[in-house]
């Protein structure tokens, strides 16, 4: 019976590696000048939002290390500003773990993994406040330069 469920997902395995192959669409200078123009723009207006008073709450919780309160009361991730500071907060909270654990010094793929998850945090952020502008910044830089160096040290 046992043969037969292996056999089983096996095929399911194979059968739905086919079937998502998609085909790739080249898109024309213009197309990309379209494109690049909507992205721009809409970056500009996400990084322009304005501040409300659920962000200037978050943002006091951020600024008093108070992360778990953030997560706590933005896991619904119902608003745009819900979803931000979620992100934020996960994002320090996984750092002051890294910080904790201890890593094998001839295996750094679990330390490269763990700065990584901070970075794609904190990359999925659209707005961030002016007063924790600076200490979001500073947490993504150095995650960054731990990835980095976890990766230059495993090709060698």
């Amino acid at each position: 019976m046992k043969k037969v469920i292996s056999l089983i997902l096996i095929l399911l395995l194979a059968l739905t590696a086919c079937g998502t192959q998609e085909k790739e669409e080249t898109a024309t200078p213009q197309e990309k000048k379209t494109e690049e123009g909507t992205n721009a723009a809409k970056e500009e207006k996400t990084n322009k939002r304005e501040l409300t008073a659920e962000d200037e709450q978050f943002s006091k919780l951020i600024v008093e290390k108070n992360y778990d309160e953030v997560v706590k009361q933005t896991v619904s991730l119902k608003t745009e500003s819900q979803k931000d500071f979620y992100y934020i907060a996960s994002a320090f909270i996984k750092n002051n773990e890294n910080q904790t654990k201890t890593y094998d010094p001839a295996d750094l793929t679990a330390m490269k993994t763990d700065y990584q998850v901070i970075v794609n945090y904190i990359n999925r952020v659209k707005f961030v406040p002016d007063e924790i502008k600076a200490e979001v910044e500073g947490l993504k830089t150095a995650a960054e330069e731990k990835v980095a160096e976890a990766d230059k040290q495993l090709t060698k």
